[in-house]
């Protein structure tokens, strides 16, 4: 009998042995480049078109795929990728000469030269074809071919955020051939390290090496994004086996992938951004349009303390809209807003009886924003708004519907600042001819930013820049929560697994180890 019940534990031990080891095994078994590398996104891409698509998720599929004129460094410093080298500007600063690298290919075959970053920029600046980022051809006037390999831009003023523009993901190169003949939205063609295989919508997108690709072949040969929109689910795949990349993981979840063997938790340096944004210009509710109605939300609203107690160390509060790594950063703009002082907040509801007036708070439903979203609902309702009403929604349908007149008082946002620059932040975002979504409409606003670009003097824009998110912050069009640093996860067989400032990887740098 005590023989029976020695093997019995003996069995019950080694169980448990197996279940605790399961998912070491699956992450640290002996891996190569050849075995399918399985990301888990947690967030939908919306189509494989570097021109049209402006999401995140569509990013980490995309930058695999195409390639820019040239890349940031992680130094903050301009790498030549399909351009041979920095571009030669002109005295007056009104043009700029690029010589491209030649024997460079496209998927479909057909030859990259200056006549397709000439297409390119003109799809980026033709309003008929909706590119995502039309801003970043704003100050291209025309283009000369002077031969296959050379481009020259004629600017209609000095541009000192060209280069940044020649390195942003939504002005990748595009084959003419294949734009012409097929939608890249949903079957891409580049020049990049990896070639699509195929895509299931609102599923996933096999990638595959391309092996004919001009530079070093990446190591990793076969590719699997999957959208995982339960960031639990995603993790468990991590713990499994399943999945072997995490490019975002939240604060909440770092414990538990860090308990995983074989698993490794990565941080990188970030320039990204989480704000609120304040329609001016609200159909929702009018009163978002008086200045201290905007200013009575935003001091309501408990940036630092979310910041401090739910993300801890990953992450810094902020008073600023630019961040301490993007150009046009000034330490005096931390001070430039409204700081939280919830009785001035509720001083100012009592005082307009406004403890009844509706606010629509617009979330994405990922899991960055959603625990932001009801701590900001129970802020203002703390502050006497009684009627904050919250929708979260579903990642794609917000970038699409958070454009739209009607939807929003205020709702959350982040911008992963590609760029580094801080007209690339604060045009899009806030200009009147180019912002989709917070609609300010300020005449003053606009030209900071215009009298920001048009220069190269880098401390006339650094004045402008400074002005130009001081109005924007004193005038409660938005209200900046923390700069974040970049959190992922990814088994540990694999090594060079990190993000870039924005947020975005790039498969083409990871290894195995050996």
């Amino acid at each position: 009998m005590k023989r029976t019940r020695s093997i019995f534990i003996a069995f019950v031990l080694i169980a448990l042995m197996l279940a605790a080891t399961g998912s070491a095994f699956a992450a640290n078994k002996k891996v190569t480049g050849d075995k399918m590398f399985n990301v888990a996104l947690t967030a939908a891409f919306t189509g494989f078109d570097p021109l049209r698509t402006n999401d995140q998720a569509s990013t980490y599929v995309n930058a695999q795929i195409y390639e820019t004129l040239y890349r940031i460094g992680p130094d903050g410093d301009y790498i030549p990728l399909l351009a041979e080298s920095l571009p030669d500007f002109s005295a007056d600063g009104k043009s700029a000469t690029v010589h491209l690298r030649k024997g460079v290919k496209f998927h479909d075959g057909t030859p990259f030269n200056a006549q397709a970053v000439k297409y390119t920029f003109m799809l980026i600046k033709d309003p008929k074809f909706g590119s995502a980022r039309a801003s970043l051809a704003a100050s291209i006037a025309s283009m000369d071919v002077l031969d296959d390999y050379t481009i020259r831009f004629n600017l209609s003023y000095p541009d000192g955020v060209l280069l940044a523009k020649l390195a942003h993901t939504n002005s990748a190169i595009v084959s003419p051939t294949a734009q012409a003949k097929q939608d890249l939205m949903i079957k891409p063609v580049g020049t990049g390290p990896y070639k699509f295989v195929s895509s299931i919508s609102g599923s996933n997108v096999v990638l595959t090496r391309n092996d004919q690709y001009w530079d070093k072949p990446p190591v990793i040969k076969n590719v699997t994004m999957t959208i995982i929109q339960d960031e639990s689910t995603a993790v468990a795949r991590m713990e499994t086996g399943e999945a072997d990349f995490m490019p975002e993981l939240s604060v909440p979840q770092i414990d538990r992938v860090k308990s995983i063997p074989g698993v490794t938790v990565g941080t990188s340096e970030s320039a990204r951004i989480t704000y609120v944004m304040l329609r001016p210009t609200s159909y929702v509710n009018p009163l978002m349009g008086k200045k201290e109605f905007r200013v009575a939300i935003a001091k309501a609203l408990d940036t630092r303390g979310y910041t401090e107690t739910i993300l801890e160390k990953y992450a810094s509060p902020t008073g600023s809209m630019i961040g301490p790594t993007v150009f046009g950063y000034t330490p005096q703009a931390e001070n430039y807003g409204y700081k939280y002082d919830p009785e001035a907040a509720k001083a100012a509801v009592k005082a307009n009886h406004w403890e009844n007036e509706k606010i629509k708070l617009f979330v994405p439903s990922t899991p960055v924003y959603t625990k932001l979203g009801e701590y900001f609902q129970a802020n203002l309702k703390d502050a006497g708004f009684n009627n904050v009403q919250i929708e979260m929604i579903d990642w794609s349908a917000w970038l699409t519907e958070s454009k739209a007149p009607n939807r929003f008082d205020i709702s959350l946002a982040g911008w992963a600042n590609v760029t580094r620059d801080g007209t690339e932040l604060l045009e899009p975002n806030w200009e009147s001819k180019v912002s989709a979504r917070t609609k300010i409409n300020n005449p003053e606003f606009d030209k900071l930013v215009y009298e920001g670009k048009t220069t190269t003097n880098r401390a006339v824009r650094i004045k402008k820049l400074d002005a130009a998110n001081k109005l924007l912050l004193e005038e409660a069009y938005a209200v900046p929560v923390y700069n974040a640093v970049n959190i992922f996860a990814y088994n540990s067989a694999y090594t060079d697994v990190t993000n870039d400032v924005s947020g975005t990887f790039y498969l083409c740098d990871f290894t195995v180890k050996q």
